[in-house]
């Protein structure tokens, strides 16, 4: 049967423009899908991503999973015979499908240009000008002891926070639904009794145990440098450090609401010792992260604006609290306040544009790791490792060498 294929040569342009590599030079030789540690024979990537671009064949490239299981340890790259960059073009096609699924769509592609930057810091910074302009804060500091509730009442803080971050979460849910629903047309998933929710905890478990990254680690294809043996560690100490500054944030919500145990805590609290170790942890390993870039560069993969945005702003955040609470302790008011007012414009970037920056991948990494399980589940089994592309991606491949 007859297969109509209408190329999209916008989609192939956009891709190359993200730092994608030379896509001609690939002759879907398999060597990519062949030393992938985490790829299998029933999901062979990245050699069908590169076949899918070089035609502009968009919405096959988009809707799968692949592109999100794939942890950019960089192997592909180091074995590609043609230097045809492999885990670039995956990296750039999780950038665009980004920008691609979000909705709203033009913050997908605020957080993906960089002339959009400006307007990204103005929303956050109006708001809290206009709490503080309400508070009568603007023209004078508060006096006495540097409290920084009395400068930002936390329940101000916290209306403005949950309003933004609830606007910002039903976006990354539509989006996370609309990549799912492509998923499963390009894939004619059927869900045969298979419900995603009996794949929750065994996908939340593989992401908090960081088992792919580790996967990427023990099973190498050979001795050739990938530039990327501290992936695994560093993006762990990154995860679980963030996750510990979440933790602090939300144990002294809880302490002053439900306790009345109003700020600032003691050094030796354990909460503020639980904020300031995850918050160091966060900042080494970032800085390890901005290292390698910039020592490794184009040996380590995809670099772009996207990954440097992410990666400056959850180190100022880290650092600009840390900024905060230095000041507080020598007294100096007229910096501590304005530092704090920056502090928070950092924090309301990282989290209320969650769904439209890096930080993206938490949903959609989450959203493929889930379809793949359910997938598996449909076929009856979890998938041969190696041993060949499925029947699809050779036929494809062998029109392809015709």
């Amino acid at each position: 049967m007859a297969t109509l294929i209408q190329p999209d040569l916008e989609f192939k342009r956009e891709i190359i423009g993200l730092d994608a590599h030379d896509l001609s030079v690939c002759y879907q030789c398999g060597t990519c899908s062949a030393v992938c540690p985490i790829s299998t024979a029933d999901n062979p990537f990245p050699r069908k991503e590169m076949v899918w671009v070089q035609w502009g064949l968009k919405d096959r490239a988009l809707g799968n999973s692949s592109i999100w299981m794939c942890h950019q340890c960089g192997t592909c790259n180091t074995y590609c015979p043609r230097d045809a960059k492999p885990a670039n073009v995956m990296a750039a096609l999780r950038d665009y499908s980004i920008a691609h699924y979000a909705v709203p769509r033009f913050m997908g592609r605020a957080l993906s240009e960089p002339r959009y930057l400006p307007l990204l810091f103005a929303i956050p910074a109006l708001v809290f000008l206009a709490i503080l302009g309400w508070l009568g804060n603007l023209t004078a500091l508060p006096r006495g002891q540097i409290v920084f509730s009395k400068f930002m009442p936390i329940l101000y803080i916290e209306v403005a926070f949950m309003a933004a971050i609830g606007l910002s979460m039903v976006g990354a849910a539509l989006g996370g639904v609309r990549y799912w629903k492509a998923m499963s047309r390009s894939s004619g998933m059927s869900s045969n009794g298979h419900h995603p929710g009996r794949h929750i905890v065994s996908t939340l478990l593989d992401i908090l145990k960081h088992r792919k990254f580790r996967q990427c680690d023990e099973e190498p294809a050979g001795t050739r440098k990938t530039y990327k043996g501290h992936l695994h560690k560093t993006h762990l100490a990154v995860f679980w450090g963030f996750m510990g500054l979440v933790v602090t944030t939300t144990s002294v919500g809880i302490g002053i609401y439900a306790f009345g145990y109003l700020t600032p805590w003691p050094f030796w609290h354990p909460v503020k010792i639980l904020g300031n170790v995850s918050g160091i942890v966060v900042i080494a390993a970032v800085t390890v992260f901005l290292w390698r870039r910039i020592v490794d560069q184009a040996k380590a993969g995809k670099s772009t604006y996207s990954d440097w945005l992410f990666l400056a702003i959850l180190l100022l955040t880290t650092l600009t609290g840390f900024l905060c609470q230095w000041l507080r302790l020598a007294d100096l008011r007229a910096l501590a306040y304005p530092t704090y007012f920056v502090h928070l414009i950092f924090i309301f970037f990282l989290l209320v544009y969650i769904p439209y920056s890096k930080f993206a991948h938490i949903v959609y990494r989450t959203v493929a790791m889930l379809h793949a399980a359910t997938t598996r589940a449909t076929q009856g089994g979890a998938g041969a490792r190696k041993g060949g592309a499925s029947p699809a991606v050779t036929s494809l491949s062998l029109a392809h060498d015709a």
